[in-house]
């Protein structure tokens, strides 16, 4: 494992966030959360208790509004929850620190719906001075600065955490604060882009609350219409086409880890892997009608998975998938075997509901 140096170019950055976030009324809130939401789930996730947790207390705990800190947490909850027994007996192994930490995280990563965010976020209200939250904002963060820790490739999730956690708590120690604070910096840095995980990453933003004069066009109903293709898809993989041969990819821990793969070149819409031949499969998301120039993101793509994902022997293809296609796009493909193209669309229907009679019917 190689661990990154704190440049000063990281340092300022983090520091200048810490400063600048205070004067925000939202990061403000979940700092001031903090003794709260300790003192509520902390002791319930000691060992000893965390055995024994209750249903209904691990389940609030995925929930923001309880949290106070984490958003999406809750998408895994019936998951999670499915056997209780498992989670429990994985729960204690992790907060059991007579143990390496990484091999007593290893359990919980085999429950299904445990992905890091979970499982750091528990580790974390369970020793809040030790371990560091490790998502996607903190991950993204780390990226951005070069302070995510190199790993060899097979590494486990464990290893992989351990090493995140040492420059975690290196960073708090530099920047004078508790690791539930430097996790609200990678939030104030962050926090914004995971609010709107489906917008297209070449494609500016527009902030919905400026004004128009303008009454919304065509473009813009589609627009709104088919903004959630992105969840859509990772959603109800199992009902598409594609997924009688692929699999959206996953790795120890990191059960969605295909959604939105973070590189450090940009992020990969959806990463699949073939059920029975070594391939990968890189799917990049377009709502409007896709160009040439979208070829050249997702060969960007392909060359990275093959340099840090694919073995020798694996081979790895292109997927753009939006409304339509131009002839430039076509043109392009057609010296580009290794990326294909699908259109879809989005329908959206209006019928008439059951009358009074119909709807009274025992």
């Amino acid at each position: 494992m190689t661990l990154p140096t704190l440049s000063d170019f990281a340092l300022g950055r983090l520091r200048a966030a810490k400063a600048a976030m205070l004067d925000r009324p939202d990061t403000r809130d979940i700092l001031d959360a903090k003794d709260e939401v300790l003192a509520r789930y902390s002791p319930a996730f000691q060992p000893g208790a965390i055995e024994n947790i209750d249903e209904s207390v691990l389940r609030s705990f995925l929930y923001v509004e309880n949290n106070r800190h984490w958003s999406g947490l809750n998408r895994q909850v019936n998951r999670v929850c499915l056997d209780m027994a498992a989670t429990r007996h994985a729960l204690g192994q992790l907060v059991d620190e007579t143990r390496p930490l990484a091999d007593r995280m290893q359990p919980v990563t085999g429950i299904k719906g445990m992905g890091k965010g979970i499982i750091t976020a528990i580790l974390h209200v369970a020793h809040p001075d030790r371990y560091g939250v490790w998502n996607n904002t903190s991950n993204d963060g780390l990226l951005e600065l070069g302070l995510l820790p190199q790993t060899p490739r097979g590494a486990s999730f464990g290893e992989r955490y351990s090493s995140v956690n040492e420059v975690l708590t290196s960073l708090a120690q530099e920047l004078d604060v508790d690791l539930w604070t430097l996790d609200a910096v990678w939030w104030f840095l962050h926090g914004s882009e995971e609010d709107d995980v489906s917008a297209d990453h070449d494609q500016p933003v527009v902030s919905p609350s400026e004004p128009s004069s303008k009454a919304p066009s065509a473009k813009t109903a589609r627009f709104s219409l088919e903004r959630h293709l992105h969840d859509y898809m990772f959603d109800n993989w199992d009902m598409l086409d594609l997924a009688s041969d692929w699999d959206i990819y996953a790795r120890d821990g990191e059960p969605e880890a295909g959604y939105e793969f973070r590189t450090p070149i940009g992020r990969i819409d959806l990463l699949a892997r073939h059920k029975r031949d070594p391939r990968w499969l890189v799917i990049e998301l377009k709502r409007e009608k896709s160009s040439d120039a979208v070829v050249g993101q997702v060969l960007r793509y392909i060359g990275w998975v093959r340099k840090h994902l694919a073995e020798e022997n694996e081979a790895v293809d292109g997927l753009v998938v939006a409304t339509e296609g131009d002839p430039q796009l076509h043109y392009a493909l057609e010296v580009v075997p290794a990326v294909t193209f699908k259109s879809y669309e989005v329908e959206f229907r209006l019928k008439d509901g059951p009358t009074f009679e119909e709807f009274s019917k025992p």
